[in-house]
């Protein structure tokens, strides 16, 4: 098992109008879950979605909420895609692109 020890962690949630971030110290060993818990940011995106359970990544790529946490990490609260980008990048509608590029 890991020694006990203070590491720094970024939480982020995004809706569509408004970002929360924050940053927290935390001691270690400690999974997402349990860092989510003393979050106030998490209790913002709880509050969005309900009952339901959160999505979360680090770094962008998606991990479970047993996943321990380590210094540095981001952890973003993901919420659901109001657009596949999949549909988008085909019907030519996706900012930034264009069709036959």
């Amino acid at each position: 098992m890991h020694e006990p020890r203070e590491i720094s962690v970024d939480i982020l949630f995004v809706t569509e109008r408004q970002e929360y971030s924050e940053s927290l110290t935390v001691i270690c060993p400690i999974t997402i879950a349990e860092v989510l818990e003393k979050s106030r940011t998490a209790s913002v995106a709880q509050e969005h979605f309900g009952s339901r359970s959160l999505s979360v990544g680090v770094w962008g790529k998606q991990v479970k909420l047993s996943v321990y946490a380590k210094n540095g990490d981001r952890i973003e609260i993901y919420r659901d895609l109001i657009a596949d980008p999949k549909e988008l990048r085909r019907s030519g509608r996706l900012l930034g692109k264009r069709r036959g590029r």
